[in-house]
C-alpha cells in the first residue's frame, strides 16, 4: 500500500494513538475493527488485551496455595527420577489452562505446538 508523506504522518499518529508500535499491525486492527463493527470508545486499532481480572478472594487464594503445594510434591518426586513425570507435565498443563481461561484466553490443547 502507498502513502503520500501527509497520509503517512497522518496513519503513524493514529497508529501511535492506538499503542501499536507497527503500522502493518495497526492498520490490520483498523480493518478488523471496522469489519466487526467494534466502537467501544478505544482508538480505532487499539490493542485489546485481556480484561483485568477482580483482586484475588481468599477462596481462590487458598486453591492457588493447595495447587502450590500438589506441584511442589510433583517437582520432588521428578528430581527423585531424574525425568519430567507425565503426571507433573499433565498437571503444569492443566494449571497454564487455568490461567488461560480466568484472563479470558482459549486453552491450549495437547496437540498445540509449543
Amino acid at each position: 500500500m502507498r502513502l503520500n508523506d501527509a497520509e503517512r504522518e497522518r496513519w503513524d499518529e493514529a497508529r501511535v494513538t492506538s499503542g501499536r508500535r507497527e503500522l502493518g499491525a495497526w492498520v490490520r486492527a483498523v480493518v478488523e475493527d471496522v469489519l466487526d463493527d467494534q466502537v467501544d470508545g478505544a482508538a480505532p486499532g487499539a490493542e485489546r488485551g485481556p480484561v483485568p481480572l477482580d483482586p484475588v478472594s481468599q477462596a481462590a487464594y487458598d486453591e492457588l496455595v493447595r495447587i502450590g503445594a500438589n506441584l511442589n510434591q510433583l517437582v520432588r518426586y521428578t528430581h527423585q527420577d531424574g525425568a519430567l513425570h507425565p503426571a507433573v507435565e499433565q498437571a503444569l498443563f492443566e494449571v497454564g489452562n487455568a490461567a488461560l481461561s480466568l484472563r479470558g484466553i482459549e486453552p491450549m490443547r495437547p496437540t498445540d505446538p509449543e
